[in-house]
């Protein structure tokens, strides 16, 4: 389970979808997707889904891959396979989508969505 620091700041899925610039529907489709878990309150009734700045950095990453064309299917594809960047066939923009890649296995938040699935 994810630790969470005591001082660590967490928004509600409008305020986090506001950072991304994205929809509340469409975050919920990244969480639907399994390409994020947020925490749920467990003080209220409701459970407010919250989100950290880590699952921000992660979620911008997404959302950069996603305005390149990538869809969704072909991120977790992606993030469960070996890419290289040595490919000649490759073209710029695919070097920027794997470079996006790279940056998506390094980040904290694949070590716990691997943990979770």
């Amino acid at each position: 389970m994810k630790q969470i620091e005591p001082d660590e700041l967490f928004y509600q899925i409008s305020q986090a979808a506001k950072l991304l610039g994205i929809t509340s529907d469409r975050l919920r489709t990244y969480e639907e997707e399994g390409l994020i878990k947020h925490f749920r309150t467990k003080n209220t009734k409701d459970g407010k889904r919250l989100f950290s700045m880590n699952d921000i950095e992660w979620l911008t990453i997404v959302r950069d891959l996603i305005k390149l064309g990538v869809s969704i299917s072909v991120i977790r594809i992606m993030l469960n396979t070996k890419i290289s960047m040595n490919n000649q066939i490759l073209k710029e923009k695919d070097y920027e989508i794997i470079e996006l890649i790279h940056k998506l296995k390094s980040h904290k938040i694949y070590e716990l969505l691997l943990k979770r699935n």
